[in-house]
């Protein structure tokens, strides 16, 4: 790119067909979802940044801090009033980052700072213990989409491929079917 890409209402404009075409059914789906636990508003505000976030990083590789920074800020006004302690959403936001800064050390860049503010982000709505599901999940969707992209010729074994997108994916699953995904996964695993 021959200049700074900033997130502006000019390229909300860009890709408001696609940021529509995907925001719309996610409004309706979390309507459903949440249509019996009374958290209909931080559904959608987390599913919001969320999407933006993914389709910003799948068009340009980035994920802006003008869009990373308000979603954390959101998820302290959410939890402001006793839902999570303060520790937690703390540890959350650690959990959440920390992983993904080490990666980002270790591959030389493979992984953006974007990348590791939005985990961060994710772990102040989820805490630690739904981050690491969120992790996961998106470790397992950016693989198996990897893993699909190659051997469907799509993408060559050097290509990058954005990982925001797969965050954003393991955010959402994990703050919608976290719960229970974790007791399926205790009775399975743990008997």
């Amino acid at each position: 790119m021959d200049e700074e890409l900033k997130l502006t209402s000019q390229l909300f404009r860009r890709h408001r067909r696609v940021l529509l075409a995907g925001g719309v059914p996610l409004f309706f789906l979390c309507v459903f979802l949440c249509r019996e636990n009374g958290r209909l508003l931080e559904g959608v505000v987390l599913t919001a940044f969320l999407w933006v976030a993914a389709v910003f990083d799948y068009y340009y590789g980035l994920i802006f801090d003008r869009l990373t920074f308000p979603m954390a800020l959101f998820a302290v006004c959410f939890h402001f009033h006793g839902i999570m302690d303060a520790p937690n959403l703390l540890l959350g936001a650690v959990t959440g980052g920390a992983p993904l800064f080490a990666l980002a050390v270790l591959t030389n860049g493979g992984i953006g700072g974007g990348d590791v503010k939005l985990a961060a982000a994710g772990g102040l709505w989820l805490g630690s213990q739904g981050v690491l599901l969120a992790l996961a999940l998106a470790s397992w969707f950016g693989g198996l989409t990897a893993i699909f992209l190659l051997v469907s010729g799509r993408r060559k074994r050097k290509d990058a491929i954005a990982f925001g997108p797969f965050i954003s994916l393991g955010i959402w699953t994990a703050f919608f079917f976290g719960a229970r995904l974790l007791a399926d996964y205790e009775t399975f695993c743990l008997g």
